[in-house]
This record gives structure tokens, sequence and C-alpha cells, in this order.
């Protein structure tokens, strides 16, 4: 577990992750290294992140063209690096 600081938005959820810093609304919280800059889709609970797995797959639903679309760019980068 990392030790890290987090501001949480409106909808509960972590929306941004920080150098460590306690000022302006930050949270000084323990996460789990794998959950650190994923947004949207972690709640703090008794000071410690949580992955919420169904809000997670709302937002890579919602997201999935997107995702589509980086995955074939990213393609696109590799095959001309080789």
């Amino acid at each position: 577990m990392v030790k890290a600081f987090v501001k949480i938005g409106n909808n509960g959820y972590v929306n941004e992750w920080v150098a460590p810093r306690e000022d302006a609304g930050y949270l000084l919280i323990e996460a789990d290294e794998s959950l650190v800059n994923n947004l949207d889709c972690v709640k703090v609970v008794d000071g410690v992140a949580a992955l919420d797995k169904v809000k997670q797959e709302e937002l890579q639903d919602d997201n999935k063209e997107l995702l589509e679309q980086l995955e074939k760019e990213k393609a696109m980068y590799e095959d001309n690096a080789e």
C-alpha cells in the first residue's frame, strides 16, 4: 500500500491524484499501487481507496469507442517503430 493525496468529486469518486500536499481539499489516503491514477471509479472508505468495479465497467462502456481508437493508434505507432 502507498499513501497518496486525492480530491473527491461531487459524485464521491476520486477525481484527482497529486504529489504529496495536504491543502486545498486534498485527503491523505492509503491505496493499492494498482489504483493510483484511476479516476472516477475509486471511492475512499475509512481512508483507504477501493475500486468500484461496476462504475469502472460503466465508464469503460461509455468510452468504448475512444478506447478502441486509442488502441488502433497505439498499434499504428508500434508498427511504424519496427
